[in-house]
């Protein structure tokens, strides 16, 4: 993979290969948008290009680049690049798991494994499951910092990328201030964050932020029916929208069949609202949670370290990996209002987030009128506030599936 790889941004990737070709660089980056839109795999492109051995010392910006080839680049796939490292938030659950997958490692007793497809990729995405009580801590911190200290070779830039750095506890935050404001000598340090508000500002002032916005869906479709040549271009163009311009949340949908499944299985629960009773909400609920369980699950192939590790989680945290799913799902639950109320608002069906369930959509754009829609809108942006405070889970979403059916005109 490569700069021309990343789809989209086109803005973010001129400002970093011009900073590489001009041997600029301020020790801090932030790297700001939606989770899944090409953050992180932004930041590991540009860590490749600026210490790749092959790239050309000089010339056009719109030209630098990594090999792919070089021991650098090839060590910085594999995260074995001394003067490279990553944090990015754990929870207690989920280091135990990375302790008992690393001792299993060295033990080889991932060797069968690895033999029958499981590369080293799929080890490394296993310490990206990320769920609600998940931090940055302040060891892995202390560790990455005592690695920016090390001298380097002339030609190495150290650089670190620490993921989610809203998730920084406060110790951790402190102590890498420090060093942000006394930076070691080519260093630079790469801060992802969907949620920039929760960082401290004077880590904020002393990073370059570059914003991610949404992959144009013209963009995305095209790249995703490059990846995915089997599966039919409205299913494509309908995963494109309802990722709203997260390149990554779409390749990994089309990616799992079951996540997929889980998709068409609630908006099937959505479209049905009208036809419910109010009793039955708390039904529904139980139905939404169940959905949230596999939405989770699934959402890492099956038969992996990354698998195994979820099913882990699931078992020991069911109610923060419960929390995290149903944010995602809420997620998908304001998509299916917000088409609604473009339908009741504007002519025409542009712009819908989920335009394979057009009819339905239009349906219910005669059901409910425009004040109904603007409740559940608020509702489901209270709800979202409600998971992350850590309220009772089963009565949000019981209160959620009530309020929602309750906006039928029969019920009302």
């Amino acid at each position: 993979m490569s700069f021309a790889d990343i789809v989209g941004h086109k803005t973010p990737k001129q400002v970093l290969r011009r900073a590489i070709a001009t041997k600029r660089l301020p020790t801090g980056y932030l790297f700001v948008g939606p989770p899944n839109v090409g953050k992180t795999a932004t930041a590991l492109e540009f860590i490749k290009a600026l210490n790749c051995e092959a790239r050309p010392a000089a010339g056009d910006s719109a030209e630098v680049d990594a090999c792919d080839k070089c021991d650098r680049c090839r060590r910085i796939m594999e995260g074995s690049f001394p003067y490279f490292r990553t944090i990015f938030p754990t929870s207690g659950a989920l280091r135990e798991e990375i302790d008992k997958q690393r001792r299993r490692q060295q033990e080889g007793q991932l060797a069968e494994q690895e033999q029958d497809g499981e590369d080293e990729k799929d080890y490394e995405d296993l310490e990206l499951i990320e769920i609600e009580d998940a931090e940055i801590h302040i060891k892995p911190m202390r560790r990455m910092l005592a690695n920016a200290n090390l001298k380097a070779p002339a030609d190495v830039w150290k650089t670190y990328l620490i993921q989610s750095a809203e998730k920084m506890n406060d110790v951790a935050a402190n102590h890498f201030l420090k060093t942000l404001e006394e930076p070691p000598p080519r260093t630079t340090f790469i801060l992802t964050t969907s949620r920039p508000s929760e960082l401290y500002d004077t880590i904020v002032s002393r990073c370059q932020v570059i914003d991610f916005g949404p992959v144009p869906l013209a963009d995305a479709c095209e790249a995703l029916s490059t990846e995915f040549p089997e599966r039919e271009p409205q299913q494509i163009e309908a995963v494109a929208a309802a990722s709203a311009g997260r390149y990554g949340w779409a390749y990994r949908m089309l990616s799992l069949p079951a996540l997929l499944a889980d998709r068409e299985a609630l908006l099937d629960l959505l479209a049905a609202l009208p036809t419910y009773q109010l009793y039955e909400g708390m039904r529904q609920a139980e139905v939404l949670l169940d959905l949230a369980g596999r939405w989770f699950l699934d959402s890492y192939e099956p038969h992996t370290a990354s698998r195994q590790t979820a099913e882990t989680l699931m078992k020991k945290t069911q109610d923060y990996v419960l929390r995290t799913a149903m944010l995602q799902l809420v997620d998908q639950i304001l998509s299916w209002w917000r088409d609604i109320t473009v339908l009741q608002s504007v002519r025409g069906s542009n712009g819908l987030m989920n335009p394979d369930r057009l009819n339905r959509l239009r349906e219910l754009a005669g059901v409910y009128d425009l004040q109904a829609c603007r409740r559940a809108l608020r509702w489901i942006d209270e709800t979202r506030i409600h998971l992350r405070a850590n309220a009772n889970l089963r009565c949000t979403a019981e209160l959620l599936m009530i309020k929602l059916i309750s906006l039928s005109p029969a019920k009302a």
